[in-house]
């Protein structure tokens, strides 16, 4: 039976071709709009995850205690060997880095030249899972040794030059010294450092830090302030956890902060930056809806019309044993077809848009200034995907077309299947 109607709303609408594309042609234009406006959403986000870092830096969380009950309270987890043993036992966590930093001041020393540099300690075994490479020398941490940061090297200056120059030091070829200062400022040390490694550039949080076993800082800090390292009271300055995947980062981060720490990194920035653009598609997602919405309006006065038109051909049908179920089901089909035509028309429209766009884009000049919209990415980042779309989006806007399009028919239907036989027939 429904195969028998499904045959009569199509030949209703064949009958009035030319309005059946000028009513799914507003369906297109909605259904083009929803489309192309998530689309883009998808593109900028993939573009803005792309351009933030590598792999590693989504699963690194670091930890620091936290003060929202504020720092004189004693209940406040600290960053203690407790801490560490506890990170160690949360699901999903691929290696727990303590951190160390240097207290005091000093200075680095190639030949005539100075610099500066954060002094961080840590435990050499835990290096391979910091997420860092090195562009000269090992990925080692012996005894007295050290591995600098990409961009210590470039950052050198005369003391006796009257203007502030950079200087470039090569630090794995060059013999440097660190001096180093007591609290008192009385005192100085001075130390050869054997240079095991130097940072690749860009691809960690230490470009301008200098790592060193944790025993070495820690020496350098009981030096500096006077004052013994005791296990009992001592507190970490840092920690880094490592997530196993980019995919549990979040659960590990919750689970961290449930333990009454707060947590940072890349990975929450992610969260922030996924939760901003999906507020974004809603957003552009409802000003396509809206062109969905008048095109609704459209498939439900077209019906209307087709109502009064048929009037007398509803009264006939019922004339002859049709019941207002198979009236409504005739009208209702009409109206889904109606929007699945224009919903089709939509992704088809949509894809080709998607190829000429991004076509564009592909053959844009690189390294022009300027960017996107009001995001400054470069052509070349995007890589040609500015207009993204998964096949989900296309069969989401296929699906929501047609249900528009049966929503706007309802209202029309249902008076149609209610219509008294009687009444229908004397119509003009």
């Amino acid at each position: 039976m429904f195969y028998e109607l499904s045959r009569l709303a199509v030949g209703n609408l064949a009958r009035a071709r030319a309005r059946l594309v000028m009513t799914a042609g507003g369906v297109l234009v909605g259904t083009t709009a929803v489309i192309l406006l998530i689309a883009l959403t998808i593109g900028l986000q993939q573009a803005a995850e792309a351009g933030i870092g590598n792999n590693a830096s989504l699963t690194e969380i670091t930890v620091y205690p936290s003060w929202s009950a504020g720092p004189t309270d004693e209940n406040v987890p600290q960053l203690d060997i407790a801490a560490v043993r506890a990170f160690w036992q949360v699901p999903g966590v691929a290696a727990v880095i303590p951190m160390v930093y240097y207290q005091g001041g000093g200075e680095l020393i190639a030949d005539d030249y100075r610099n500066y540099a954060q002094i961080i300690g840590i435990d050499p075994s835990l290096l391979p899972y910091l997420g860092v490479g090195v562009q000269q020398g090992e990925l080692r941490l012996g005894p007295g040794e050290v591995i600098f940061g990409g961009m210590v090297g470039d950052y050198f200056y005369d003391p006796e030059a009257t203007e502030w120059q950079p200087i470039n030091v090569d630090l794995y070829n060059t013999p440097i010294e660190l001096r180093t200062y007591s609290y008192s400022g009385t005192d100085d040390m001075t130390n050869d450092l054997n240079v095991s490694g130097v940072l690749n550039v860009g691809t960690s949080n230490y470009d301008g830090a200098m790592l060193m076993p944790i025993e070495d800082v820690i020496a350098l800090n009981e030096w500096s302030s006077g004052q013994e390292f005791d296990l009992e009271t001592f507190k970490f300055d840092q920690i880094v956890v490592r997530a196993t995947s980019r995919e549990t980062t979040n659960e590990v981060s919750e689970a961290i902060r449930d333990m009454g720490y707060g947590t940072g990194g890349m990975g929450d920035f992610l969260n922030q930056l996924n939760s901003f653009f999906g507020t974004m598609r809603l957003m552009l997602g409802g000003v396509g809806g809206v062109a969905l919405l008048v095109a609704a309006f459209g498939v439900a006065n077209t019906m209307t019309m087709a109502i009064l038109e048929r009037t007398k051909e509803i009264g006939l049908m019922k004339a002859i044993g049709a019941t207002d179920r198979d009236v409504l089901t005739v009208f209702l089909i009409e109206a889904g077809l109606v929007g699945l035509c224009g919903g089709l028309a939509g992704v088809g429209l949509s894809l080709f848009l998607q190829n000429v766009i991004n076509q564009a884009i592909l053959n844009a000049p690189a390294g022009g200034e300027g960017g996107i919209m009001f995001l400054p990415f470069d052509p070349a980042q995007i890589g040609g995907n500015l207009i993204v779309i998964p096949p989900e989006l296309s069969l989401f806007a296929l699906a929501l077309a047609t249900c528009v399009g049966l929503g706007a028919g309802l209202f029309p239907s249902l008076r149609a299947a209610r219509l008294p036989p009687v009444i229908a027939l004397k119509s003009e």
